[in-house]
This record gives structure tokens, sequence and C-alpha cells, in this order.
């Protein structure tokens, strides 16, 4: 009985020390008073870390108490690598606000300013996708009480925003 109790709690600290899925989450908000693009991404600390190691930067951890400095800077390089907008085949330039912990995430703030782009927009997440064969990463568009969602993955991860979303007259 006590082996069966002992397992049970192996198992049972095991699963929430290590994820078994792996996901990110996008959430783009426009803001058409602004005319910008509110980014919030969030990722898992590890995950990220691990993709920090493997770029070559083993003694970086991600935490509170670390230097933030260039932790900063490693995740808005990281991002704009792997988090696109482009408009009329041009990349657009997005704002690094900056980024905070939450529990085991990290959550990442970015604002792209629209005034001078016009539709078509796309949007290109490629989180960990040289990391993990099995990521997925789900971007979420909201403007008031619209809402669409994507879902990219290795083989597709590239995604138009729809016309009608980005009504910049309103």
């Amino acid at each position: 009985m006590t082996k069966l109790v002992l397992g049970f709690f192996y198992c049972l600290f095991t699963a929430v020390s290590f994820h078994n899925f792996y996901v990110s989450t996008t959430s783009v908000r426009f803001v058409p008073d602004e005319k910008s693009l509110q980014i919030t991404t969030q990722v898992f600390l590890d995950d990220f870390e691990a993709v920090l190691r493997q770029n070559g930067n083993d003694k970086t951890r991600l935490s509170p108490e670390v230097d933030q400095g260039e932790i900063d800077s490693l995740v808005e390089e990281y991002f704009r690598k792997n988090i696109t907008f482009m408009a009329h085949g041009k990349i657009m330039d997005f704002d690094f606000l900056g980024k905070v912990y939450k529990s085991d995430v990290l959550v990442a703030y970015m604002e792209l300013q629209l005034d001078s782009i016009a539709p078509p927009l796309s949007i290109e997440n490629t989180i960990f996708f040289d990391y993990l064969p099995d990521q997925k990463n789900i971007i979420h568009l909201k403007l008031d009480s619209k809402r669409k969602s994507f879902l990219a993955v290795s083989s597709k991860s590239v995604f138009e925003i729809p016309k009608d979303f980005l009504n910049l007259n309103n």
C-alpha cells in the first residue's frame, strides 16, 4: 500500500512539474482609436529557457532575480524573429513593451502602430518550431465583439487578417 501511495504522489508531482503539451498563445487586439494592434504572447518559461540554451545562451535563467536588461533583449530578439506582421510584402516593425513572469509562464507585450498601413495584413507565428516539432501556436484576434482564431503549426504558420476585421475608418 505504501508503494502505491508513493507511486501516486510520484506521478502527480511529475505531471505537475513537466507539461506534455507545447503551446503558446498570442492575443492581438485591434484598438481603432489608437490605430494599433496590442499584442500579448504567453509561452512556458522552461521551453523559452531551452530555446535560449539551444541558441547558445547556456547560463541565462528566466527569473525575476536575474538582471532583466539582458533577458529583455533576448526575449525581444526572439519574438521579432518569430512573430512577424506583413503588409503588402513588407515586414511591419512592432514595439516591444516588456515582459512579466506569471508562475511558469513568460508574458510578453508588444504593439504595432497602423497609422499608414492598409490591408491586407498577415501574421506569422513560428515560436518554438525550431525547438519543438509538436509546437502549436494559438493566435486570437479581437476587436470589440469580433473574434477570429488561428492555429499555427510548423506546416502552416502564416495567416491573413481579414480585411473587414481591420476597419480603420471606425
